[in-house]
């Protein structure tokens, strides 16, 4: 088996690194700058020699899509024809309904495309970064559509076993947009907020962890994330005003010195806590 990874970056680096020897396969990479192709050459990581991007995905059974959402599809959409016969691509975005629909209107009848999404990442990017173990005990999932055999999302799940998953979950696109918006989206909103404020010039010495913590993930890629933003705004809009409505409540109890209402919010989000996301 050939693969090609599209996009040489944190997480294509890392598959890259992490997919070597799956089912004995031959990893290739594609990437706009050259400069990060050959590190990747050089490390072993790729098997590129001076073949064009074309003559790559003519020989390749798999191709992985590690880009920005636009960037994918602007690929697939340049690319269509140079795909090999009965491909499977597949992809790594935050955000599936549009990828999904947008390439899964590209594919050629012979092709498959199988959204899919391994939860993983570092607060640094960049191929330099890439980690062959940063696939371990991540979630990772997929988001079948009516024009993907069992076959293609069994591979995909191969895959997603073999760089190191440790749940493995089928989920519509919608769904997948409105989770993702809570869990991962919001969290980001909520760290750039903590940080977009002037106390943070003389926090250094009044933090005993919990600023550190709660804002660990706002060191970020202000263009890929302000693309997932936008691009899944109506989900994540929701949210940003249903925790308004939090902060509002919390605010109003704190103002009126209601003790009974601030503990019952805390009791609640306690429980909460420990229930669902286990303590």
């Amino acid at each position: 088996m050939n693969i090609a990874i599209v996009g040489l970056g944190l997480i294509g680096g890392s598959m890259a690194k992490a997919l070597k020897g799956f089912r004995g396969c031959t990893v290739y990479g594609i990437n706009h700058r050259r400069e990060t192709l050959e590190e990747a050459m050089m490390d072993g990581v790729v098997a590129n020699k001076d073949e064009t991007d074309a003559e790559i995905l003519k020989k390749c059974d798999l191709v992985v899509l590690c880009l920005y959402p636009s960037l994918c599809v602007e690929f697939v959409q340049k690319h269509i024809a140079d795909f090999k016969e009965r491909a499977l691509v597949t992809d790594t975005c935050g955000i599936k309904e549009k990828i999904v629909d947008e390439i899964g209107a590209l594919m050629r009848p012979d092709m498959e495309f199988v959204g899919a999404h391994p939860m993983a990442g570092r607060e640094v990017y960049g191929y330099k970064n890439s980690l062959e173990t940063l696939f371990h005990n991540c979630n990772f999932l997929i988001t079948p559509t009516e024009n993907n055999s069992e076959a293609s999302l069994a591979l995909i799940e191969d895959m997603a076993r073999y760089i190191g998953a440790k749940r493995i979950v089928r989920i519509t696109p919608k769904e997948h947009d409105e989770m993702i918006a809570y869990t991962s989206q919001l969290m980001h909103v909520i760290a750039v907020a903590l940080c977009d404020n002037k106390h943070i010039e003389s926090a250094a010495s009044f933090s005993a962890g919990s600023l550190r913590d709660c804002t660990r993930v706002a060191i970020i890629n202000e263009v890929l994330w302000s693309e997932l933003f936008i691009e899944n705004k109506k989900a994540l809009c929701e949210l940003i005003d249903e925790l308004k409505d939090s902060l509002n409540r919390m605010e109003n109890a704190i103002k009126d010195e209601d003790y009974d209402t601030l503990k019952g919010i805390m009791k609640g989000a306690t429980e909460a806590k420990k229930k669902w996301l286990n303590g």
